[in-house]
């Protein structure tokens, strides 16, 4: 039976011979009706056979040109093809696959691709070509380290079927090859920047997140020992409510806090947050986290790195608490160096200018008005009186206002210091080497300040008939020194009062260190202050 297809195209061509018929000569009228027949079928059949020879030149045509653009594509496509035998020897192949293998195709041909894979590369084809034949018609495909025929290296994808032979023929395979170096390398960077990526979370001893909104992503060891977890699975996924307190010391909510500087993290690429937290014992805790958003895998993530400041708090808040103790020993020292001058002065001038009145009364009374003596005697004493409070006066002005000091300089104050408190039995003498030039006005001042309270430590109590004081410098320090032969501290630790306290106190302004050494017979105040650079 003929297809109904072939049979319309049979009946199409009958047609126009039946038209070329009609065109063609026709036998003489007389002629029989048989032979009439017979002709004109003959006829039909031979303009039949000329248009199917013309059909088939017209398909022999179509199909060479259709074959030419095959082998057009198939020799200049961008990927490699080839056909392998049985053998693993390549049958067929493209220019691109000559390309790839660095030879011409003439010489590739009848030889094995394994000649072209290295030697420990070499299983892997195998077991790709075996992986093929047991499933004929079935896709596959692999990555496979190559190098052409110079034995430079490059990395293929083959993709391959293998072919189901018919009846006598062969297995073949048909494989196509792609150069995917650049990839494979872009592929492997990548790999490693995520594997460095990794190691830095995971290994980095501060905490690290991953959040996406409220929610935790992905943490590190760190960050699970500093929540007391042990597994990610009890972080990984839950809020980040769960793990920190409802109100922050101020009073605000923390979860307000964390989105406020997550929107700001977003904003401008970073924010920092620093908050408390309760640990396994109850004890306040604080953190500091600084946020980061990332993209990963195209989800918008915050990275966080979590730092736990407890420790540093505390030295702030107890940097503060000695600055608020320092602030209290300055006022306390200045309110005991009032108290003193008030005390010199009402004990001192306020009695010697009282006395002075009184004997200035006494010149009005009549006895000295009848009695030029007694007169004379009250105008001496007044005098006198008048003179005393006049050195008293003075030496008030310098105890607070050291001239010699400003005018002189440190090196002459302290000699004055020497002289001054050198009252029998005791000797105090001085030495000074090179002091520094361009000493800073207010630590000359406290130097000459803790000399005067050093010197008058000595005289008051401990009982010394020798004794020195030095100052020696060096690039970064200057050091105050002061020693006597005396009883030493254990024998008078009353003279740790008011000011030793305000010696230290002033020390510990200038960021400098006091060291005693005391035994009977000998005694050692060493103050080694910093110098400005």
């Amino acid at each position: 039976m003929i297809p109904s297809d072939s049979y319309t195209a049979l009946q199409n061509l009958r047609a126009r011979a039946e038209r070329r018929r009609l065109s063609a000569a026709t036998l003489p009228a007389e002629a029989p009706a048989d032979v009439q027949r017979l002709v004109q079928e003959l006829q039909v059949h031979q303009v039949e056979l000329e248009m199917q020879y013309e059909e088939l030149l017209v398909a022999q045509t179509e199909a060479a040109s259709s074959y030419a653009q095959y082998l057009d594509l198939y020799d200049f496509a961008p990927v490699g093809y080839c056909t392998l035998a049985a053998d693993g020897t390549m049958e067929q192949l493209n220019l691109q696959t000559a390309q790839l293998l660095g030879a011409p195709r003439e010489q590739l041909q009848g030889r094995r691709l394994s000649l072209f894979v290295p030697l420990p590369e070499r299983t892997q084809l195998a077991e790709f070509l075996a992986q093929l034949e047991a499933a004929p018609g079935q896709r596959f495909s692999c990555e496979l380290a190559m190098h052409r025929r110079d034995e430079s290296p490059f990395v293929a994808q083959v993709d391959g079927v293998a072919t189901t032979p018919a009846p006598g023929q062969d297995l073949t395979y048909r494989l196509v090859l792609l150069d995917v170096t650049a990839s494979r390398a872009a592929r492997d960077e990548l790999a490693r920047s995520e594997a460095r990526f990794r190691a830095t979370f995971e290994q980095s001893r501060d905490g690290m997140l991953l959040l996406d909104q409220h929610h935790f992503v992905d943490v590190n060891d760190a960050a699970l020992w500093m929540m007391r977890r042990t597994h990610r699975h009890q972080v990984v996924g839950h809020h980040v409510a769960e793990f920190w307190p409802e109100y922050q010391p101020g009073g605000r909510r923390s979860m307000d806090m964390l989105s406020d500087c997550l929107a700001r993290a977003r904003t401008e690429g970073w924010c920092r947050l620093e908050w408390v937290r309760y640990d396994s014992a109850g004890q306040i805790a604080w953190d500091e986290i600084a946020f980061s958003p990332i993209l990963v895998n195209g989800q918008s993530l915050v990275h966080g790195t979590w730092r736990d400041i407890t420790d540093l708090k505390r030295m702030q808040q107890a940097k503060l608490d000695q600055q608020q103790q320092l602030a209290q020993a300055v006022l306390a020292t200045e309110e005991g160096e009032k108290h003193r001058i008030a005390e010199s002065l009402h004990n001192g001038l306020a009695q010697l200018l009282y006395a002075a009145k009184l004997s200035l009364e006494q010149l009005e009374a009549e006895q000295c008005q009848q009695d030029p003596k007694a007169f004379t005697r009250a105008q001496l004493k007044v005098a006198s009186l008048l003179a005393s409070a006049i050195t008293q006066t003075r030496t008030l002005a310098h105890e607070l206002v050291p001239r010699t000091l400003e005018d002189f300089g440190l090196e002459a104050a302290i000699q004055d210091i020497c002289t001054d408190y050198s009252l029998s039995p005791l000797r105090l003498t001085c030495h000074l080497p090179d002091l520094p030039a361009g000493l800073p006005s207010h630590l000359a001042l406290a130097l000459y300040r803790m000399a005067q309270e050093l010197a008058n430590n000595i005289v008051k109590h401990a009982h010394a008939t020798q004794a020195k004081l030095s100052i020696i410098a060096d690039d970064q320090t200057i050091e105050l020194r002061a020693e006597d032969n005396g009883v030493g501290f254990a024998a008078n630790s009353q003279s740790k009062g008011l000011g030793w306290q305000a010696l230290q106190d002033r020390v510990r302004l200038l960021n400098g260190t006091l060291h005693l050494a005391t035994q009977p017979g000998h005694t050692c105040v060493t103050i080694a202050l910093p110098l400005p650079s």
